[in-house]
């Protein structure tokens, strides 16, 4: 007879992205104000930007002679 194990994980606790604390509900996911506005800050500073090759207006169109 087979028997089907169950395996229990603990919950993860959420933290904070950016010091680790448990968040406020009000505030989820960041602990407080100060996180939630340092987060901003990384997003409007370009801090989350994925590094491409491309220039700001996009992929370089061929040369068409």
């Amino acid at each position: 007879m087979s028997q089907i194990v169950e395996l229990k994980r603990k919950p993860r606790k959420a933290k904070c992205p950016i010091c680790a604390r448990p968040p406020l509900a009000a505030l989820a996911p960041f602990c407080s104000k100060r996180c939630k506005d340092e987060d901003l800050r990384r997003w409007l500073d370009g801090g989350y930007r994925i590094p491409t090759d491309e220039g700001p207006d996009g992929p370089e169109a061929p040369d068409v002679p």
